[in-house]
């Protein structure tokens, strides 16, 4: 009973693990389904019926705040941080400032090319794992438990993540009675997450092809090709360098994500967070100063708590207040929508793991050469279209 309140609908559960991580007896453990997602599994001869797994979701029960959140561009004063950040490095203040006083950080990490989880830091150095993007949905681990002992033995918690995890986090914290004093959250504007099975399945196949072991994963890489690009860099243990779009591709055709993505409950910056960050896409209208290709982060500031901490990390940044209903990402709009292959690669993936990794991320010449030859027409299309409608407006 409790196992299908729980996962009958798949849209309704962001793998957040708060359910899991609840339980007072244990009995849910998050495991992988045939797509490669984590889902609660409840085990009934543990399960005593209490049912705060349903209470604690925020998925289901998520509303939008009243308050009245405010956007800046902003970006680290430092060169380097900037260069090393996927964006303007406004973490890595945050960061700094609560290491500063002891604290420690939460934050996604690749624990192995293939392995994308969340763990803790609470020195410096430790906290550049949590630099830059990583589009594959993340394993929260038992990081909820263990922001919950930081906080209650006093410390300074900063827990970053996507919207999903970082609410489902507060909603344990909150039914637990645990204050959150001293917790700061970041979350972002998130497109979709992708499958970690999936993820690893590519990672696999791509270390054969290039026959040696890859060491480092950057998603989007910029110091070479610019902050508007969307190049992934893979390193391997030989010293080699390799710059594709293969994951890139497929993840914008919105195949790739979580079903709960597409039904996404924190399309909005009226969020419980205290900050939420992004790319500041648009910034050549919003603070043109900030349009140099080196990277620039959109922060909404969405909570009091928030005002204080952003004026006491204003030293290390260069900010610049814009406006919110300009800024506004479409994921803080609605949610992605499903691509058009989305039931065709699910169908192809269930069927034939290997064969769907190698079509849809390594294609062949032909594949890649009519994909030019579509992304080259595609603004002369565009162009056609604008024409005739302006004409069809006139007549």
């Amino acid at each position: 009973m409790i196992q299908d309140l729980l996962t009958l609908e798949k849209e309704t559960c962001c793998g957040c693990s708060a359910c899991a991580s609840i339980c007072p007896k244990n009995a849910i453990t998050m495991s992988y389904d045939t797509k490669g997602f984590l889902y609660p599994q409840v085990n009934p001869e543990k399960c005593v019926g209490c049912k705060l797994c349903l209470s604690v979701c925020d998925f289901k029960n998520f509303k939008p705040t009243n308050n009245s959140p405010v956007s800046y561009a902003v970006r680290h004063k430092s060169e380097t941080e900037v260069a090393t950040s996927r964006s303007g490095g406004f973490m890595m203040a945050l960061s700094e400032y609560v290491i500063e006083k002891g604290g420690v950080i939460f934050g996604c990490a690749l624990e192995n090319p293939s392995t994308i989880i969340h763990k803790y830091a609470n020195d410096y150095e430790s906290c550049k794992s949590f630099k830059g993007s990583k589009y594959v949905q993340s394993d929260v681990k038992n990081t909820f438990v263990e922001c919950a002992d930081f906080l209650k033995s006093g410390r300074a918690v900063l827990y970053s993540g996507t919207a999903c995890q970082v609410h489902g986090l507060l909603s344990f914290l909150n039914n637990s009675k645990i204050s959150t004093d001293n917790l700061i959250t970041c979350d972002i504007v998130c497109h979709g997450v992708p499958s970690p099975g999936i993820w690893n399945d590519y990672i696999t196949t791509l270390t054969k092809k290039l026959d040696s072991e890859i060491i480092s994963v950057d998603f989007r890489e910029k110091q070479v090709h610019g902050w508007a690009s969307h190049i992934e860099k893979y390193t391997t243990e030989i010293g080699s360098e390799l710059y594709i779009k293969n994951w890139t591709e497929l993840f914008y055709a919105h195949v790739l994500f979580r079903e709960s993505c597409y039904n996404c409950k924190y399309t909005t910056p009226n969020r419980l967070t205290d900050f939420t960050i992004a790319d500041y896409w648009g910034i050549e209208k919003q603070a043109p100063e900030f349009a140099d290709n080196k990277g620039v982060s959109l922060v909404i500031v969405g909570t009091d708590k928030g005002d204080r901490i952003f004026a006491s990390v204003l030293d290390k940044l260069n900010y610049k207040k814009t406006d919110l209903g300009k800024s506004l990402q479409p994921n803080l709009i609605r949610p992605s929508k499903k691509g058009k292959g989305y039931k065709r690669f699910w169908k192809s993936y269930t069927k034939n793991k290997q064969k769907t990794i190698k079509k849809y991320l390594f294609p062949n010449k032909v594949v890649l050469f009519g994909r030019n030859i579509k992304n080259k027409l595609k603004p002369a299309v565009k162009k056609i279209l604008k024409k005739l409608k302006l004409t069809m407006l006139k007549n």
